[in-house]
């Protein structure tokens, strides 16, 4: 038999949080979380090895003691309309308990969020201890209300993520995120599959017809785009082996072209745009809003990199491509963790005499 201090929470933590891969101070700010939704954490934690149909009766007999207690009491205080008290002493118990099963059930979709995609070490060590009050206050309305496994779901994400990375979900964005139509949720979920930092990659994403663009810059996810389109601009830079390249940085992962290689085939593919003698990638820019929400779907990172490698190879095939890692973001500290060799290296030129 188990004995647990509730008011132990640090031990709790040790015991039950360690398996999300939640620690540090990232751990910190998800006790403060739970604490502030008043969940109980050794039951969150455990909810998932427990019996359904257990749950419900043991939620249901607690539902009905409390009412009949309350009510008993509401009726000696409110000596006048007896049916009245009842209803909306009933009433209001109801929605208290209602809007406390949806904070659980947000509590527990976090959990597992955190457990499929747990904070990197840089967002476990770093960051305030606890989560912004006014992001806390706002949050905990919105889970109150989410009725729906969908809703808890998407709820559980928006909490896990600004665990991982505080400060991500502003007013605006929380209200977008509750805003949001299905249709226009389904297509922003669908162009993210190629996303690299806060842009589409305009070569995997495709054209966006006009329907569409209006329909993600309407509902403030995307920058409008322009007459003339928007791009990645790349650098010059040179690499610690004395090589000229250019390169496109992408926050945590960057890729790299050497310079002047040549570059084929760039208006008819759209991979590539020159300005000026630099390279450029055509690109849809997500607004800050659009970014922060990005933060709560599935992470296509490595098949977006992958993906415009191979674009890049066909476009510049007489240039190796590079693909670097940057340890910590917005840090300059790039490490060439991969190089995909040149189709066609470019041919020694003979002279004629």
């Amino acid at each position: 038999m188990r004995i647990e201090d509730h008011l132990d929470k640090e031990t709790s933590v040790s015991a039950e949080v360690t398996p999300t891969g939640v620690k540090a101070i990232a751990k910190s700010r998800f006790i403060a979380a739970i604490d502030r939704l008043g969940g109980n954490l050794a039951e969150l934690m455990n909810a998932p090895m427990e019996a359904w149909t257990a749950e419900k009766r043991a939620r249901s007999d607690a539902r009905v003691r409390a009412i009949e207690a309350m009510t008993e009491i509401g009726l000696d205080q409110l000596r006048t309309d007896r049916e009245f008290a009842e209803r909306a002493i009933r009433g209001h118990l109801e929605s208290i308990f209602v809007e406390r099963q949806n904070k659980d059930a947000v509590l527990g979709k976090a959990i597992e969020d955190l457990r499929r995609q747990p904070p990197t070490e840089a967002e476990a060590t770093s960051g305030p201890e606890t989560l912004d009050e006014t992001f806390t206050h706002r949050f905990e309305r919105y889970a109150g209300s989410a009725t729906t496994d969908e809703l808890r779901e998407k709820w559980g994400r928006v909490l896990a993520a600004e665990v991982r990375r505080p400060n991500t979900f502003s007013a605006k964005v929380l209200r977008t995120v509750d805003e949001i139509d299905p249709e226009t949720a389904t297509l922003f979920e669908k162009v993210c599959e190629h996303r690299l930092d806060n842009v589409l990659v305009k070569c995997l994403v495709g054209e966006l017809s006009f329907e569409e663009t209006v329909k993600l810059t309407e509902a403030g996810l995307l920058v409008e785009p322009g007459f003339s389109g928007q791009v990645r601009q790349s650098t010059e830079v040179t690499s610690n082996k004395g090589v000229e390249i250019w390169f496109w940085n992408f926050e945590i992962l960057g890729l790299a072209l050497i310079k002047d290689s040549t570059i084929g085939g760039v208006i008819e593919k759209q991979i590539l745009k020159f300005e000026k003698g630099s390279p450029m990638i055509p690109v849809y820019v997500l607004t800050d809003v659009g970014k922060a929400i990005s933060s709560i779907l599935p992470n296509h990172t490595a098949s977006a990199i992958e993906a415009l490698v191979a674009k890049l190879s066909e476009s510049a095939p007489q240039s190796p491509v590079m693909i670097y890692k940057n340890q910590a973001p917005r840090s300059s500290a790039w490490t060439n963790i991969k190089t995909i060799p040149a189709k066609s290296p470019p041919q020694e030129e003979s002279t004629l005499g």
